[in-house]
């Protein structure tokens, strides 16, 4: 799979993550105007899921006298408000002005607490773009998680909370894993709680939201034994792998999920049988990261329906990401079909 877009701030991919943990506080340690806008962002983005209340983050709103003479004070102080809050955890993520004058946002955070306290390396446009941030926080997190006794079921990691339609997406793969009798242990991080990443360790199986999680695979394998998948199922020959490889690793026998699932995407197929011939060309963003790796998965449904993919067709979508399963697939043709007038 193509690398996503990492443009964007490291702090906003952190707090894309941090953000998600229920009863956590999050500290951005530097100027106001870095808080101001990542949390416009994100207020925007839960007012879109209907979250009356946005999450809880603080800043230490950084001037230029902490330029001048450090803010380690400020963020100690910063920290002791965010735990006289009772959360369960406290995050604390660096800015690249912090990272500039050389506080050390770590020693901080080790300061003994009545709640514990971590540190994100974020130091926005100096640590990478949004993607490292992303992974950075879960692998901060993941520190809470420790080796125990594995039970066959399944963690899913690195779902990404800016992305349309996650609850779908995230309602088809446990569709999926169903088929197979495997449980869901923990999201990480969509609505996890502390206690939900200390039981990390528990699963048998990791489900990446797609390749660029590997870096958190890796990590969970080397601290956790866990193996992983790299990411959830795309297309209809895709979602039928995934089957396959879910159920080899959970040692269940997938042929009779297979078998059902194929069953269901040949009724499908059926149903959008008006789609049939029609002449379509792709819409896509432009300059969309992905787009040649989700054309792959349209040209498979367009041999599947006999569309004809030649310019000038009429315009359908082709989304990036691609839909999950074959649930999002039958999404993606209820769009098409209405674009056809089918």
């Amino acid at each position: 799979m193509a690398t996503p877009n990492d443009d964007g701030c490291t702090l906003t991919g952190a707090l894309s993550v941090t953000t998600e943990v229920a009863r956590c506080v999050t500290i951005i340690h530097g100027p106001a105007g870095c808080a101001h806008h990542n949390f416009s962002l994100l207020h925007a983005l839960h007012a879109s899921r209907d979250f009356a209340v946005p999450p809880p983050v603080l800043s230490t709103d950084m001037t230029e006298k902490e330029v001048i003479f450090g803010g380690e004070q400020m963020l100690e102080e910063a920290i002791f408000r965010a735990v006289e809050k009772g959360p369960d955890l406290v995050c604390v993520l660096s800015t690249c002005v912090a990272a500039v004058i050389g506080d050390d946002v770590g020693a901080v955070c080790r300061v003994p607490s009545l709640v514990p306290v971590v540190h994100v390396p974020t130091a926005g446009f100096l640590g990478g773009g949004f993607l490292a941030g992303h992974i950075q926080a879960l692998i901060s997190l993941s520190r809470f998680a420790g080796r125990c006794e594995q039970v066959p079921s399944v963690n899913l990691i690195g779902e990404k909370t800016l992305e349309y339609e996650v609850e779908e997406h995230y309602r088809e793969v446990v569709r999926l894993l169903t088929l197979l009798g495997a449980p869901v242990n923990v999201r990480f991080v969509c609505g996890a709680t502390l206690d939900g990443i200390r039981r990390l360790g528990r699963a048998s199986l990791n489900i990446l939201r797609d390749p660029s999680m590997r870096p958190v695979g890796d990590h969970l394998y080397r601290e956790l034994g866990i193996p992983y998948i790299d990411s959830f199922p795309l297309g209809l020959e895709g979602t039928l792998r995934f089957l396959e490889r879910a159920g080899r690793h959970l040692s269940i026998d997938p042929s009779a999920a297979v078998a059902a699932e194929e069953a269901l995407q040949k009724e499908m197929i059926g149903t959008f049988a008006p789609l049939r011939r029609k002449r379509v060309t792709f819409s896509t963003a432009p300059k969309a990261p992905t787009t040649e790796y989700a054309s792959r998965f349209g040209y498979e449904l367009a041999e599947m329906l006999e569309l004809e993919v030649r310019e000038g067709g009429k315009p359908v979508p082709l989304p990036d990401p691609f839909p999950v399963g074959t649930s999002g697939i039958r999404r993606l043709l209820h769009r098409w079909r209405r674009k056809c007038h089918a």
